[in-house]
């Protein structure tokens, strides 16, 4: 990894943590330069502004994130076991990541609002088509049902289940992840096996 690289990459990690810690609002260029041991102007090298920073912090946590899934996606075997990795995975992340994204967006100028809903539009594509492909993987398998289009499964299981489309306005954000996350393994067996119990 060359030089370059390798301070960016260090002044993004850091950048995460204290947006993490202390909110995007709270967090300094100063602060995030005193903790990379660099000059402030080193930051600005890389970055014109704190907001782009944050939006590279986001971009980086997102494929972080889509790392993770494709990899935990990989090492399970079966269509039930990838979809319940499919919805508990961004659950779990949303919920451990999900405060520097808000926190940043009650401050953030509203030029770059765009921008995040941009990086949305693409994660939501992404997550589609992995949910596309265990659903067909499914299909294959004898284990969803022809009755209802595939599209039809995708649409409803990412409106219900994917954090991205929970609106940032919501105030308290953490009680309503929580709340799902304790409910869904019980609305992930709703959807596999029904409430109707059979044979």
């Amino acid at each position: 990894m060359s030089k370059d690289v390798d301070k960016k990459s260090t002044i993004i990690e850091i950048a995460i943590r204290l947006f993490s810690k202390y909110g995007y609002a709270k967090t300094s260029v100063d602060e995030i330069a005193s903790q990379a041991n660099i000059a402030k102007g080193t930051v600005y090298y890389y970055f014109t502004s704190k907001e782009e920073l944050f939006m590279e912090a986001i971009s980086s946590k997102s494929q972080e994130f889509f790392a993770a899934l494709h990899e935990h996606i990989a090492q399970t075997k079966g269509f039930e076991a990838q979809l319940k990795a499919y919805i508990s995975l961004p659950m779990k992340y949303a919920y451990e990541n999900m405060p520097i994204l808000l926190e940043g967006l009650k401050s953030i100028p509203f030029s770059y609002i765009s921008r995040i809903d941009e990086y949305r539009k693409v994660s939501q594509a992404r997550m589609l088509l992995i949910l596309r492909q265990i659903l067909e993987c499914g299909l294959a398998e004898g284990k969803v049902t022809e009755a209802i289009s595939i599209d039809r499964i995708c649409e409803m299981i990412h409106d219900w289940f994917m954090p991205g489309n929970l609106r940032f306005e919501v105030s308290d954000i953490e009680q309503m992840l929580k709340r799902i996350e304790k409910d869904h393994e019980a609305l992930v067996n709703l959807i596999l096996y029904g409430i109707i119990r059979r044979g």
